[in-house]
């Protein structure tokens, strides 16, 4: 992180713009928005420069900048066609101990004005450190079509019972619970839908009307998705904002975890192929043992809990405790690794069904349907595949599938270290051993292979 990002209070304090053209009026609204008292310093100004001055009682200063003129600021930006007068206000500034805002140019900065979503009292500041302007602005674009425009008056109404509840609630947790209880009822949307009286009616009901506060945690079952941290879900993503304490997996991919709210515990329970780092049994116990402690707790898993994921082991360990949990469904590796491979897992020429099986052996040997599974017009997904894949492949060619199946093997889809390896099926576990490809893996068998020539479009052709 190159820049801090802080919030300052300037409202009627000295703020300096040297300049008197298009740039500075435009940060010259941005310090109006915040009640600033302006100090303009500039040979001359434009029209719209001197009816914003005007508007707002600035002070104006026609002529040359001159480092004196920074005396009482509390910040100052430079926004001139000329560098050394640029130069000359960031020298001058930070002899003065003041923060310096030279427009363009980073270097010359201590701090720097971010592009802002304002929902007031809620504002979202976006900063690229300097570097790329045009992707703050698209990433702008992005929130305000995202956030309700009545947002701001969500947020004054919080902050008009912010006392009250506060007097109400001595503990600090408790009132956490109110307003999480708050946010995930009707209140929010009855004021995004212009209905703010009903909604203000609604959170007074809530404090007067107040019941004791369950001590009791919750657990979220969270399928992250096959690695691609864009795949996440929304409300995977509020959840992970919302949780106290995370379980996650291997599976689970640096970017995705990075999302986790900052301060949550964190602990790995992740199994790979005979190496189990903390067993089912008690990953079920700390779950209840976690939410019996008033605690709100992630179970991150990797793909869909409940593809392959014991997810339903987990939930049956909570039901029998009576702990409240949610579920939330993830892209499951099948269909998030085939997409980003360029293979379709169903087509009307080339199959009309897709099986989601494991490849997963016990004492070297796998329980299948083989006949069934050598059928045509079908594509077979196996998860867990590496170790076994020369006895998948050896079973599906006995039980009549043709040898020149196309098929592929798939190594960490969806993200940058994706590596996919296609083959005929009786070549495959020879070409995947020579490729050195590494779990995680999913392998794809059917017709629908040969489409990725056509279809690839993501990392590795």
């Amino acid at each position: 992180m190159e820049f801090l990002p802080v919030f300052l209070n300037i409202r009627d304090r000295k703020c300096v713009i040297v300049g008197g053209g298009e740039v500075a009026v435009r940060k010259a609204r941005l310090l109006s928005r915040a009640e600033a008292k302006l100090h303009i310093i500039a040979p001359q100004l434009n029209t719209e420069m001197q009816s914003l001055c005007k508007a707002q009682a600035a002070i104006v200063t026609i002529g040359a900048f001159e480092p004196s003129q920074l005396a009482g600021a509390v910040l100052a930006i430079a926004a001139t066609d000329d560098i050394k007068t640029n130069i000359a206000v960031s020298v001058a500034a930070k002899e003065y101990n003041i923060p310096v805002n030279v427009v363009d140019e980073p270097k010359y900065c201590t701090f720097i004005t971010p592009a802002v979503v304002d929902r007031s009292p809620l504002v979202i500041a976006i900063s690229s450190s300097g570097s790329s302007p045009i992707l703050t602005r698209q990433v702008k674009a992005l929130n305000e079509t995202m956030l309700p425009a009545r947002m701001a008056e969500l947020a004054t109404l919080l902050r008009e019972f912010r006392d009250p509840v506060q007097e109400s609630l001595s503990n600090f947790e408790d009132r956490v619970k109110f307003w999480e209880g708050v946010l995930d009822s009707e209140i929010p949307e009855l004021v995004y839908s212009g209905q703010l009286e009903q909604g203000r009616d609604k959170l007074a009901a809530r404090l007067t009307n107040k019941t004791a506060i369950d001590s009791t945690g919750e657990v979220y079952l969270v399928g992250a998705g096959p690695g691609d941290p864009d795949l996440l879900t929304l409300r995977a993503l509020r959840l992970m904002h919302k949780a106290d304490i995370v379980l996650y997996d291997r599976l689970v991919s640096d970017e995705i975890m990075f999302r986790i709210r900052p301060d949550a515990e964190r602990i790995h329970v992740g199994k790979a192929r005979s190496e189990h780092s903390v067993e089912q049994g008690k990953i079920n116990q700390m779950l209840v043992d976690f939410a019996r402690a008033g605690k709100r707790v992630l179970r991150l898993k990797g793909g869909d809990p409940f593809v392959f994921g014991r997810g339903g082991e987990e939930l049956d360990s909570l039901a029998e405790a009576r702990i409240p949990f949610q579920i939330v469904p993830g892209i499951t590796a099948a269909t998030g690794c085939a997409a980003y491979a360029g293979i379709p897992l169903t087509h009307r020429d080339y199959a009309q069904s897709v099986r989601f099986l494991t490849g997963h052996t016990r004492d070297g040997k796998l329980d299948h349907a083989w006949p069934e599974l050598a059928g045509k017009h079908q594509t077979l997904v196996f998860y867990m595949s590496l170790s076994g894949l020369a006895e998948i492949c050896r079973q599906l060619i006995a039980h009549g599938m043709p040898s020149s199946t196309p098929s592929a093997v798939i190594q960490q889809g969806t993200i940058s270290s994706q590596r996919v390896v296609c083959a005929e099926l009786k070549n495959l576990p020879v070409q995947v051993e020579e490729a050195k490809l590494k779990a995680p893996t999913l392998t794809i068998i059917g017709d629908v292979v040969s489409l990725r020539d056509k279809l690839a479009w993501f990392g590795e052709h």
